[in-house]
């Protein structure tokens, strides 16, 4: 089942048919990691669809990046 509905101005939502809006959101934690979830949010509803996570660890000397991206459901 298709969350979204491209279009040529961007993503459209499943429930109302708004445009939706590319939002960037960061967690960063008490242990050193930073999360940044970036995703596609429709302004009238709230639904939301996540794109691609990014979550960075700092350790002693050195740091752990792990990316995932999500393709979007069209």
């Amino acid at each position: 089942m298709s969350q979204v509905a491209r279009t040529e101005k961007g993503y459209l939502c499943k429930r109302d048919g708004s445009l939706m809006y590319l939002v960037y959101e960061s967690e960063k934690t008490t242990d050193n990691k930073l999360k940044v979830v970036i995703s596609y949010k429709c302004p009238v509803c709230g639904f939301k669809v996540d794109g691609e996570s990014i979550e960075l660890s700092r350790l002693k000397d050195s740091f752990t990046i792990v990316r995932v991206v999500r393709k979007i459901p069209v």
